[in-house]
């Protein structure tokens, strides 16, 4: 007699032959990675973003090494630098990163994004390319998901994204 192994898929636990156990983590179905990993394409909005943080390297199951924290100015220096490797990189506008926010994925020490499709994402605030009055920009702090304003020479991550029909 064969014992075939039998699994379903509960809330988020596996079912193998009558024991439960962690089910693997997946991203939401909203979001695709890349055949190599770097970018995560978006369903929903049809933007592409690099899956790590400036500074930070993606290594087939997470986003290692430390993100770059720089003022707006050094954020749109990254975003240009990248753009010259023959993909639009851009800074995303204040509506582009707030959509990529998961408010029930935050808890304490814990970044509000989804953590398959986004590893790693520091719990800080990451800037956009959204001004608001002379010498303010716009972030999202993943820390909660909320947007604020800071001044230029603030710190903030950086996380690139591009309009996925290119």
């Amino acid at each position: 007699m064969q014992l075939h192994a039998l699994t379903a898929r509960i809330f988020g636990l596996s079912l193998v032959l009558g024991t439960l156990m962690p089910a693997p983590a997946m991203a939401a179905p909203r979001y695709t990675p890349s055949p190599d990993g770097q970018e995560i394409a978006d369903s929903k909005t049809g933007l592409v973003w690099r899956r790590c943080a400036e500074g930070m390297e993606w290594k087939g199951t997470t986003c290692t090494n430390n993100a770059v924290f720089s003022n707006f100015f050094g954020a749109e220096a990254r975003a240009k630098s990248a753009a010259t490797s023959g993909k639009p990189w851009r800074l995303p506008t204040l509506k582009e990163l707030s959509s990529i926010v998961a408010v029930r994925e935050a808890e304490e020490g814990k970044a509000a994004i989804d953590p398959v499709a986004f590893p790693a994402t520091p719990v800080a605030r990451f800037w956009s390319s959204s001004g608001i009055g002379r010498g303010y920009f716009m972030y999202v702090a993943f820390t909660e998901g909320s947007a604020g304003e800071g001044e230029r020479n603030s710190p903030g991550a950086v996380r690139l994204v591009r309009d996925g029909k290119q």
